[in-house]
Order: C-alpha cells, then structure tokens, then sequence
C-alpha cells in the first residue's frame, strides 16, 4: 500500500517534506472541494427517478430498489458501493444515469462561489498542475465548478466521459496517470471517499490525503511544506 494522509491530517509520507516531489495533484470533486447535503439529495432522487421510470413503478418503490441494490453491493464489495454502481447492478447504463443527472440536477439552486476555495487553488497552481477525477460528468462538472468560481483553475478534467466507467477502476487511473505523466511520488490524490477516490492509487505508491469536510483542504500548503 502506497502512503497515504488521512483525517485527522497527518503527515505520514517522506515523500511529502516538500512541494519537490509532488508536480500533479488530483481532486475529487463531489464531496471533496464541495459539500452540500441539498445537492447530494437531489442527485440521489434524480437516481431514484431513474429507477422508477425504467421499471414502471412508482419512485417510493424505485428509492426501495436503489437501496437494496446498495445494501447487495455493499456485502459483495465488502465498502459502500457508489450510486453509480448500484443503477448499474440494477441494469440501467451509466450513460442513462448522467441523461437524467443533466435533464434532473440543478446546481445553481445550492453553490455559490467560495472566494477561499478559489484562493487555495489558485496558489497550489505556482507549485502543481491541478486535475479533477469525478464520476459527474463534463457539463455538471463545468456547472459546479463555475458556481464555485474555479472553474479556470485545472489543466484537465477526468469526468466519467473519459471511459464511462465509474471510480474506482483501476484501468481509468492507469490510463488518467499515463496521460498526466511522471512517477508515483510526483502525484498527490485527495478525495472524500478512501476506497473509491484513493485506494487505488495508494496501491500503486501514490500519495494520498483523506478529507472529512472542505475546509481539510486548507492543510495542503502545510502538508506539502509550502508555507513561508
């Protein structure tokens, strides 16, 4: 296992003394330089909608077959499975998923811009080339991320377009590293969900930082021994 900072921050990883090493960090989105508990409820009833119109049943009986899907999953996978994994175990595609997310989900009604966020950001951007890796997909992506007013911030973004398949995967994150280039300890990946947004690149002796709420993310600087 690769090494990794989790909550609370600590600095566990020789390789994160100094910016030296790091040059690419990549960030989850949801959860990670956001949170909002409207927002999550309404992608989880955009899910549910989505359940229900496939089947023919009403949404209270769609939100049951969501569940149950989760629970099922959550006993193979042996961790909580992601909401695109369940509508996938119950035979709807990913591409359907993100149809109803586009048509369904409204972020304007929950983000505003977050002047600190844009800050930090934007001078990690002196030091590292800055990438999002997410399950949304590229015009939610957009949407948020302007709400937020970081929109400009990142070199590239990895939404669920890149492969349509959903973290964690190992091939996508292969294939995301290979595209960004340079070995295990120039990356730092920081995510909300440990076995979904981390584990698989801790596997590979790349560094991680868990976050519980957004405002972890002003460790980074410390972490990465940026400050004056």
């Amino acid at each position: 296992m690769g090494p990794e900072l989790s909550s609370p921050l600590l600095l566990e990883s020789p390789l994160l003394t100094s910016a030296e090493h790091v040059r690419s960090i990549v960030f989850d989105l949801d959860g990670t330089l956001y949170t909002n508990a409207g927002l999550q409820r309404e992608i989880g009833a955009a899910a549910e909608e989505l359940v229900s119109r496939s089947r023919g049943i009403s949404p209270r009986r769609g939100a049951e077959l969501l569940r149950g899907s989760r629970e099922r999953l959550a006993e193979s996978l042996d961790r909580e499975p992601t909401l695109t994994q369940a509508c996938v175990e119950l035979g709807l595609s990913v591409q359907e998923l993100h149809r109803v997310f586009q048509d369904f989900i409204r972020p304007e009604n929950y983000l505003v811009y977050d002047p600190v966020l844009q800050a930090l950001l934007d001078s990690l951007r002196d030091h590292c080339s800055l990438y999002i890796y997410t399950n949304n997909n590229l015009p939610l992506t957009c949407k948020i991320l302007a709400l937020l007013g970081v929109e400009e911030m990142f070199d590239r973004l990895y939404t669920i377009e890149f492969r349509w398949v959903p973290k964690p995967d190992p091939v996508t994150l292969q294939l995301l590293l290979e595209d960004i280039g340079g070995p295990p300890e120039s990356f730092l990946f920081i995510g909300d969900r440990h076995q979904v947004d981390l584990q698989p690149a801790a596997d590979l002796g790349i560094p991680t930082l868990l976050v519980s709420e957004t405002a972890d993310l002003l460790q980074i600087h410390q972490l990465l021994g940026l400050l004056p």
